[in-house]
């Protein structure tokens, strides 16, 4: 089979730790896809790799809950996942470094509690499969294969170089490359006659069936017979592009298409679907709206009439390609949250989310779905960059987008944030915050940052937006309301001080504060290696006793007056003397915290909400 290239990595520091206990319970919101992966051996099973990430998410249940996932390394990307079809606790991952210049295969034996790497290549590695009792991985090398689940490697010997996609089908193996389509049965690799070339973004494979798409003009090539001989696949869209292209397990080909000239009269697209091997095409106008655009299909092995299909802002199931049912996956940035009467509403960078569940002492079957509109959210100027309730069941939210440049308006939901309708015009810049005076729910104060401003003021409950610049401040992070007018804003250079709501402010603290919060005389502050407190209302600040210096980037205060800091480093609780870690966070990566009576809710950077119990 050719040099041996790499053999079993032991377990090493790069390994991922094991999984955390279950006082923290993974809440949702399941508004991301990613690549999928099923297994015969466990047919309601579903893994799911998100695009770039480095942590895989699993259900049992057919995506009815999703377990909270494990890190299998740091600093990579993740590029595909395959299960093994004998052992269903058996998963590999393709993933590569960020940047480029190295690639690798992680393997889990325990359904992807933990990862250890398998295979370690100098080049890119992009893709991942099982056929048979053989593992085989693509790269900037070639294909490497593995007849012990991965313990050791070769470089198959003939196999293309710039190796991208992997399907395989029966005994035979399909290699998509930036420039052709291979067929390798057992040691014989053969270039197909593709015409022209083709650089493979997506690849499918169903018996003789065999198609290809390219990401250079969106064309499609398609062979009946296993890939002796090719056509251009054709069909009612025209000269449109082929955005994606897959082929189910019952054997029909599933293509989306895109006007390639968007700005033109007959800009539009859909999602198509032939049922004899491209001769006859059926629209299926509801899938595009519903889901935006594919990035991966498939059927669990006990469902095989029901489609499993990913896109942008999920993971969702159809028998028909007409209704569509969200699935998964708890993957998304949550970057604020609030509490609206009974709800909780987070904002992620796919747009905001509610749910009553959250708040319940046992959350009901499906929790971790957050109401699906069953609209796909917008693609673009989706990002939530802080929300906000107000008395009642009005909510404000921060929306970012591009104008053509960055740029943030005022959206108000009357419904708890089940529903939002805009306030402002767009303004220049970026936001992560927006904080509401407690005493007069009419001044509104949002945070921003890429601009000449360091915040926008409101005194209309947001019908208007005046922007506001300190001298020195160079924008802001965040921004918390107190009572009579006072006004504390995290900047790059420091933390301002403003008592007549924001028109004028003073420094009162030096650093890269990345947040603050305020509860009556006490206003904590935390950013780059610095975790302050003051307990005489901003006049005099002491570094917070009993934490590790590190740079902090949320802080809340909990009803019972407990503080809260947390990191990438590490999660602490404690009255400003005295901290606990909280241990066993599945995602390290917090990005915002919220204290009930009864829960903390941690956002974090690519797994949701997680909930404790702090009472």
């Amino acid at each position: 089979m050719g040099l041996s290239v790499a053999l079993a990595v032991p377990a090493t520091a790069a390994e991922a730790p094991q999984r955390p206990s279950a006082q923290w319970l993974s809440m949702g919101p399941n508004a991301s896809g990613g690549y999928l992966a099923f297994t015969p051996a466990a047919p309601s099973r579903l893994y799911v790799l998100p695009d770039g990430a480095r942590a895989v998410f699993r259900s049992d249940d057919h995506g009815v809950t999703w377990a909270p996932p494990t890190a299998f390394a740091s600093g990579v990307g993740g590029t595909h996942l395959a299960a093994d079809p004998r052992d269903a606790n058996v998963v590999y991952v393709a993933a590569s470094q960020l940047g480029g210049g190295q690639g690798h295969i992680y393997r889990s034996t325990d359904g992807a509690k933990t990862f250890r790497p398998v295979l370690n290549d100098k080049a890119d590695i992009t893709d991942v499969t099982v056929l048979g009792r053989r593992v085989y991985a693509a790269g900037v090398a070639g294909v490497f294969t593995s007849d012990d689940r991965g313990a050791h490697w070769a470089l198959l010997p003939g196999s293309p170089a710039g190796a991208k996609r992997l399907v395989a089908d029966g005994s035979a193996l399909f290699v998509g490359t930036d420039n052709a389509v291979f067929r390798i049965d057992g040691s014989k690799t053969t270039k197909l006659p593709v015409p022209g070339d083709i650089f493979v973004e997506h690849l499918g494979v169903h018996g003789q069936l065999v198609v290809a798409s390219q990401e250079r003009d969106g064309s499609a090539v398609i062979s009946t017979d296993g890939g002796r001989s090719w056509r251009g696949m054709t069909g009612p869209w025209g000269t449109d592009w082929v955005s994606f292209l897959g082929v189910t397990p019952s054997g029909d080909i599933q293509a989306q298409t895109l006007e390639p000239s968007p700005d033109g009269p007959n800009a539009g697209k859909n999602t198509w679907v032939s049922h004899d091997n491209g001769r006859h095409w059926t629209s299926e106008p509801k899938a595009l709206p519903t889901l935006d655009l594919y990035a991966d299909l498939g059927s669990f092995p006990d469902r095989p009439h029901e489609l499993v299909i990913s896109a942008a802002a999920g993971i969702y199931t159809t028998t028909d390609s007409a209704r569509f049912r969200r699935i998964g996956v708890p993957a998304v940035s949550v970057g604020a949250m609030t509490i609206s009467g009974a709800s909780l509403v987070a904002g992620t960078s796919v747009d905001s989310y509610r749910s009553t569940s959250s708040m319940a002492a046992k959350p009901p079957t499906g929790y971790q779905d957050w109401g699906w509109t069953g609209k796909a959210p917008a693609t673009i100027g989706n990002v939530i960059g802080g929300v906000a309730a107000l008395p009642g069941k009005d909510v404000v939210r921060v929306r970012i987008g591009f104008c053509p440049d960055e740029c943030i308006w005022l959206e108000r939901s009357h419904d708890n944030g089940t529903s939002w309708q805009q306030q402002t015009s767009p303004v220049p810049g970026s936001s992560r915050s927006i904080a509401v005076d407690p005493s007069d729910p009419n001044k509104l104060y949002i945070a921003t940052y890429l601009t000449g401003a360091s915040l926008y003021t409101s005194t209309d409950g947001g019908k208007t937006l005046t922007p506001q610049a300190y001298d020195g401040a160079e924008g802001a992070w965040a921004v918390a309301a107190g009572a009579g007018n006072e006004v504390w804003i995290a900047t790059p250079k420091g933390l301002f001080h403003s008592t007549d709501s924001g028109v004028t402010a003073t420094k009162v603290l030096d650093g890269n504060v990345k947040n603050v919060a305020v509860a009556g005389q006490q206003v904590v502050a935390v950013g780059d290696g610095l975790a302050k407190i003051s307990h005489d209302g901003g006049k005099t600040f002491a570094a917070a006793q009993g934490v590790p210096t590190a740079d902090y980037d949320a802080v809340t205060v909990g009803t019972d007056g407990s503080l809260y800091v947390g990191s990438s480093s590490g999660l602490f609780r404690g009255d400003g003397q005295h901290w606990t870690e909280l241990t066993g966070l599945p995602d390290h990566e917090v990005r915002s915290l919220l204290a009930t009576r009864d829960w903390l809710f941690v956002g974090t950077g690519s797994s949701g909400v997680y909930r404790l119990a702090v009472r």
